[in-house]
C-alpha cells in the first residue's frame, strides 16, 4: 500500500495547521486583552477618586493658607503700629486659631 502525496496538498494542509494555530493565538490574545482592560479600568477609577481627594485638599490649603497670610499681613501691620492693641490681639488670636486649624486638618 502505498500514499501519494503532491505538494501542493501538503502545502495547503501545512497552511490550514499554521491558520489554525494563529486562531488560537489570536483568542488567547483576544482574552488576556479582555482581563488588562478590566484591571486598567479599576486603576482609572482608583486614580479618579485620588485625583478628586487631592483637588478638594488642594482648595482646603488654599483657603487656609489666604487665612494665614491675611493673617500675617495684620499681624506686620500692628508690629508696624498701624492698628490699635485690641486689633492686634484678635490679629494674633485669628493667626493661633489658623494654626490650630492647619494642624487638625493634617491629622
Amino acid at each position: 500500500m502505498s500514499i501519494t502525496l503532491d505538494l501542493q496538498t501538503l502545502l495547503i494542509a501545512l497552511v490550514l495547521i499554521a491558520l489554525i494555530v494563529l486562531i488560537i493565538y489570536v483568542i488567547v490574545l483576544i482574552k488576556r486583552l479582555f482581563v488588562t482592560l478590566t484591571h486598567l479600568n479599576k486603576v482609572l477609577e482608583d486614580c479618579e477618586v485620588v485625583s478628586g481627594i487631592a483637588a478638594e485638599r488642594s482648595q482646603d490649603l488654599d483657603g487656609i493658607i489666604s487665612n494665614v497670610s491675611g493673617t500675617v499681613a495684620d499681624l506686620s501691620d500692628a508690629v508696624k503700629g498701624n492698628q490699635s492693641t485690641v486689633s492686634a490681639i484678635a490679629s494674633i488670636a485669628k493667626s493661633a486659631a489658623s494654626i490650630k486649624g492647619m494642624m487638625s486638618d493634617k491629622k
